[in-house]
């Protein structure tokens, strides 16, 4: 059973201050640059995951680069913490063998899951919690 990622594009846009782009197979792609760092974060609606990749803008070097199925509704927080987004409730997941085996784990009620914080303000972090 394939799940349906939630968000509002407002959230969004606002957290991440970019516009998405469309990329082929329903997903949307937003790209942060700040400070020499590219984020790129794709939404993949129909699965019900995200694909994260922070890399140096000038050497293209890779430091971070994962999917994590979300189990809940995407949102965008302002509060004591600062201005974030909240990916409730993730599981790291296979990007290259992504399975019918592989979602129904993921998506199992039993299988723990922890929330990943994404801000670009101050600056650039991506934080599992």
């Amino acid at each position: 059973m394939m799940r349906q990622l939630q968000w509002e594009e407002l959230d969004l846009v606002q957290g991440l201050e970019v516009v998405p782009g469309e990329i082929g197979n329903g997903g949307q792609q937003f790209e942060v640059e700040q400070d020499g760092l590219c984020l790129l974060l794709t939404l993949w609606p129909e699965d019900s995951v995200v694909d994260v990749t922070l890399y140096q803008r000038k050497t293209r070097a890779v430091l971070l680069d994962f999917t994590v199925a979300v189990r809940g509704r995407i949102r965008y927080n302002n509060d004591q913490r600062g201005q974030y987004l909240e990916f409730p409730d993730c599981v790291l997941v296979s990007r290259i063998s992504f399975s019918r085996e592989q979602d129904e784990a993921a998506f199992n009620p039993n299988t723990f899951g922890r929330p990943l914080l994404v801000a670009v303000r101050p600056h650039l972090s991506v934080l599992f919690e």
